[in-house]
């Protein structure tokens, strides 16, 4: 729904859409709270042999920060479009 004068979303909608966005983002934090980070991939040569060492990074997002996501998410939705 775009305004006729500006083309642009109201911001009572935007700010509806970016508090589901949060709930969404939260809830899968919590559920899945470990992401992996892309790995790299290094090549070494040893007594003719080739080894590929490949390293991870695994970033741990803490239930707090979840349940913060959560509740702002519906804070915005909830308190948002009041004027």
């Amino acid at each position: 729904m775009r305004t006729r004068q500006t083309g642009m979303v109201p911001m009572n909608r935007a700010t509806t859409l970016v508090g589901a966005v949060f709930i969404l983002l939260g809830l899968a934090a919590l559920i899945h709270p470990r992401v992996e980070m892309p790995a790299r991939k290094t090549e070494v040569q040893v007594v003719g042999q080739r080894l590929l060492i490949e390293t991870r990074r695994i970033v741990t997002i803490p239930p707090i920060l979840s349940g913060f996501l959560v509740i702002a998410g519906l804070g915005l939705i909830l308190l948002g479009p009041r004027k």
